[in-house]
């Protein structure tokens, strides 16, 4: 005979008269049993299949199988509904968990095991100024929005000033080539550490450093100094601030419409400066043209004082290029002009 190992069930045996789980069972089963009612027609094909014996139902070995299996799950299935849930339907100890058709799908984004996810890109603009030399008062800063390349906002603004030129072909950097070897930021102080140029034109020395300082600074707004290390040495000395706008930064500027944008009319046009009682002039002439189609004025900042300006002109479809600068209050020549092209759809 062949022997088989005990299962934890074996001691559920319905033929074992002194034992009262089993006494339980057959009266259980037996109640069920009575409230069977065939008809006369399957009674007498369940009798032709009755064993000629007619041992008790309940030692039969498949009503043993059964039975026990029932007996089971009666068993557990009570015990962990003593468990059940709270009043809040939370699940709580002993409760099991819902089946994988009844549990609810995994978020689509979610990771396996052996997956990270994703990165997310950083999204949004950042700031990045460049240097164009204004005839009436030298190289100054002027800036440009650019879009995020997926990076921190201050590395991400320095590698657009490194690698890449602007788009208003009047400004340039002289810093381009440059690469960032590292940035780091203590308390109000970023450390900005650059590989050696391959050359930084001595009248721009200045003016390069406060180009990063602004760059920084225009970017994270937490810091208030920069400490610029070239090759890991000091260069300029102490963290530097930014120095003050009307010494760097560009007199008048415009920041729309932005260089080769293309724009419905009527035109928006917007920038930052500061003139003689804070008026600020434009013109708009034809591409290639120097006939002035429209011109206005508007009222930025005073006398040193940065402020905004805006104005809106109409304009048929065509290219054309908007000049804003302040009238000379000694022979209305244009100062400080900064120009862009654009195209009116």
């Amino acid at each position: 005979m062949t022997s088989h190992p005990p299962h934890d069930d074996d001691s559920l045996d319905p033929r074992d008269p002194t034992d009262p789980l089993a006494a339980r069972l057959r009266a259980a089963l037996t109640s069920e049993a009575d409230m069977v009612n065939p008809s006369d027609d399957g009674l007498q094909k369940v009798r032709s299949g009755v064993d000629s014996t007619r041992r008790p139902w309940w030692q039969h070995p498949g009503a043993l199988a059964v039975a026990a299996a029932a007996v089971l799950g009666l068993l557990v299935g009570g015990g962990f509904s003593l468990l059940g849930g709270d009043d809040d339907g939370n699940v709580v100890a002993g409760q099991p968990s819902p089946s994988a058709s009844e549990s609810s799908d995994p978020p689509s984004n979610s990771a396996t095991p052996s997956e990270s996810p994703s990165p997310v890109p950083i999204e949004g603009d950042v700031y990045v100024y460049y240097v164009m030399d204004d005839s009436d008062s030298g190289p100054r800063l002027y800036r440009e929005k650019r879009p995020n390349i997926g990076m921190d906002p201050v590395q991400a603004a320095l590698a657009v000033m490194f690698n890449e030129p602007a788009v208003d072909p009047d400004y340039s950097s002289p810093w381009n080539g440059t690469r960032l070897l590292t940035y780091s930021v203590s308390g109000d102080t970023a450390t900005v550490d650059l590989a050696a140029p391959a050359g930084l034109a001595s009248e721009v020395t200045r003016l390069g450093v406060q180009q990063i300082v602004y760059t920084v600074t225009a970017n994270d707004t937490s810091v208030q100094r920069v400490r610029l290390l070239i090759d890991g040495d000091p260069r300029g000395g102490d963290p530097l601030e930014r120095a003050p706008m009307v010494d760097v930064q560009g007199q008048i500027w415009l920041l729309g419409p932005t260089q080769d944008v293309t724009v419905p009319s009527p035109v928006e046009i917007t920038g930052v400066g500061t003139a003689f009682e804070g008026t600020i002039s434009w013109e708009v002439r034809r591409e290639g043209s120097d006939t002035v189609v429209a011109e206005g004025f508007t009222q930025g900042g005073a006398n040193g004082e940065f402020g905004e300006f805006s104005d809106t002109v109409e304009l048929e479809p065509g290219t054309y290029e908007i000049r804003a600068f302040e009238s000379s209050a000694e022979d209305g020549r244009p100062l400080h002009v900064d120009t862009k092209t654009f195209t009116v759809e």
